[in-house]
C-alpha cells in the first residue's frame, strides 16, 4: 500500500493506493504519524485508489481510527469500488468509521463549517448578529 497526504481546505485527505494487506504495517505507522502531526481535526481516508484490501487491512483501518481519535481527530472514509467496497460493506466497518460516497457527502455531514462558509454571509470569526443588524439597518434605511 502506498499513500499520500493532501491538505484540503477543510480537512486532510489520505489517499491510499495499491493493495492493503497485513504486510503494510510500516506505511500504516507513517499514516498514523502524519495524522497526529496534522493541524486539522477532520481526516478523510480515501480508499478509491485501492485495488484490494484484506481483513488485516480492515484491522489496520481500525487501528488508524483509534490513533486518530486519541489525537482528537475525526476520521471518515471514502468508499472504494469492487473488492474494496464489498469488503468494507461485509465487515460493517462503517459502524465505527463513517463511510461516504463522495467528498461532497463527507463535507456536508462531517465538516459542516465548510458548507456554512460557502453559503453564509459572515466572514470567518464575524458575529452573525452583527451581520443581521447591518442587514436590518440597510433594509430600514430604504
Amino acid at each position: 500500500m502506498q499513500y499520500r497526504l493532501d491538505n484540503e481546505e477543510h480537512f486532510a485527505r489520505l489517499v491510499l493506493t495499491g493493495r492493503f494487506t497485513g504486510l503494510d504495517a510500516d506505511p500504516v505507522r507513517r499514516v498514523i504519524a502524519d495524522l497526529k502531526q496534522g493541524q486539522g481535526r477532520h481526516c478523510l481516508l480515501d480508499l478509491t485508489g485501492l485495488e484490494f484490501i484484506d481483513s488485516a487491512g480492515i484491522g489496520m483501518l481500525l487501528v488508524i481510527n483509534g490513533e486518530a481519535a486519541s489525537a482528537g481527530k475525526h476520521l471518515a472514509m471514502l468508499s472504494g469500488s469492487g473488492q474494496v467496497r464489498k469488503t468494507v460493506e461485509l465487515t460493517r466497518i462503517a459502524m465505527i468509521i463513517p463511510v461516504f460516497e463522495t467528498v461532497g457527502d463527507y463535507l456536508t455531514v462531517q465538516v459542516p463549517e465548510a458548507v456554512l462558509a460557502a453559503a453564509h454571509p459572515c466572514a470567518p470569526g464575524e458575529d452573525p448578529l452583527a451581520v443581521a443588524a447591518r442587514a436590518l439597518k440597510v433594509t430600514a434605511g430604504r
